[in-house]
């Protein structure tokens, strides 16, 4: 089969479909990333030093992309402040995420971290002019119950992973809101690579005070993390820009499985039964919210009215 045909056969997929499979496979890449990080968290690397060099390795990725379009190409854009308050807001996630997975179980912290899409849906409804009729307020409603059956409060313990995992929570779906109004006018490659070149020297800074030289077996692994974690993140865009964040959103359930799977291999880690109960009350959840509501009769707004450019069908 030539390129051009398997070009063609892909395009034929809805793109819906396509954004759900690309978030799939991204979810793999994540997982497989966050649980080689929990590894290394516990070779004596400090969380914040393993967040820079997932950003400097990340670049890695972007030199065959660079080699065939140019960096000036690459990173050519109007809306460059957006991309430095993403920057901030990523690296708030990152440095929290990866602060979380030293303390606690990869698939625990994922089965928390679903309730992003709650975040998400909320921040659509606000920002991007996205509805959230009463089927998806019921779905926000099982998500947030489904985390709270995950981190049963009054229960068990909040640990201080859990509240760094809603902290990654908030910041990522601010981050995922300015990615989605980006995707408008740049291209996924641009938007990555701007976000990998401007958290290096924002992740440099924190780690630089926990600096701990690894050797060359840690070095290869932080390789590794580095480059799945900017694949994963071109894929997620890309699936963006194919789909709306809430159709996609719940397919990153499958994070969950691929980081319990993994972890249960080279952790013995196993997520309990509350946590695996709640997880499935929060894809409930965010299964409501990817519904379609009905359609609704817009008055015009005029150009000088709207703060935010209106939402584009993809």
């Amino acid at each position: 089969m030539t390129l051009e045909a398997l070009n063609a056969r892909i395009d034929a997929i809805p793109a819906g479909v396509r954004g759900i499979l690309l978030i799939v496979l991204a979810s793999a890449l994540f997982a497989t990333m966050h649980n080689t990080i929990r590894f290394v968290t516990q070779q004596g690397i400090h969380p914040f030093e393993v967040a820079f060099f997932r950003t400097f390795f990340g670049l890695i990725v972007f030199i065959p992309i660079i080699a065939r379009t140019g960096l000036v190409m690459l990173l050519r854009t109007e809306r460059f402040p957006m991309h430095v308050g993403r920057a901030f807001l990523n690296a708030t996630s990152m440095l929290s995420w990866m602060s979380a997975l030293a303390l606690m179980p990869v698939a625990d912290a994922t089965a928390v971290s679903l309730v992003g899409p709650v975040f998400v849906a909320i921040l659509a409804m606000m920002f991007l002019g996205e509805r959230v009729g009463p089927i998806r307020w019921l779905g926000i409603g099982f998500a947030i119950a489904g985390g709270l059956v995950v981190v049963r409060p009054g229960f068990a313990e909040i640990s201080s992973g859990v509240w760094l995992v809603l902290l990654s929570a908030v910041a990522v779906s601010n981050s995922k809101m300015i990615a989605k109004i980006l995707t408008r006018t740049e291209s996924p490659a641009t938007i990555v690579a701007y976000l990998t070149i401007l958290m290096t020297p924002i992740t440099l800074v924190p780690a630089l005070f926990y600096w701990q030289t690894p050797t060359i077996e840690q070095t290869a692994y932080l390789v590794v993390i580095g480059i799945l974690g900017s694949l994963g993140h071109l894929l997620f865009v890309q699936a963006y820009k194919l789909a709306d964040i809430s159709l996609v959103e719940p397919a990153m359930f499958m994070r969950m499985v691929w980081a319990a799977v993994i972890g249960f291999v080279l952790f013995a880690e196993f997520p309990d039964m509350w946590t695996w109960i709640g997880a499935a009350v929060i894809v409930v959840g965010t299964t409501l919210l990817a519904r379609p509501e009905a359609p609704r009769t817009v008055r015009p707004v005029s150009p000088a009215a709207s703060t935010v450019d209106p939402p584009r069908a993809d």
